[in-house]
């Protein structure tokens, strides 16, 4: 699994927590959006958002959610961040599971 979109937004990342930094999530319209889906994810123990700096910060229960689904989850997220700061609404939001 490729998640090369995803790593340049990626500012760090540990088992159980990672923050990402990208433009799109300083829209508040994403930001509820995100953090709606986001924290139905299995695992996800909490998901905190700076709108001010673009970034989101998400605490996770490393043993129910494995690396891999953590990486598939934010690719798919990498890429609809990437289409609404291109002015393209996706249609529908990643899935939340």
């Amino acid at each position: 699994m490729s998640a090369l979109r995803l790593l340049k937004y990626v500012r760090s990342f540990s088992d159980g927590r990672v923050r990402i930094r990208h433009p799109a999530l300083q829209r508040e319209d994403v930001v509820a959006t995100a953090k709606e889906k986001l924290s139905a994810v299995d695992g996800v123990r909490s998901v905190e958002f700076n709108p001010l700096s673009g970034s989101v910060l998400i605490l996770y229960d490393s043993t129910r959610l494995p690396r891999e689904r953590l990486l598939a989850v934010g690719e798919a997220w990498a890429g609809y961040l990437d289409a609404v700061q291109a002015g393209d609404r996706p249609a529908q939001t990643p899935p939340d599971c």
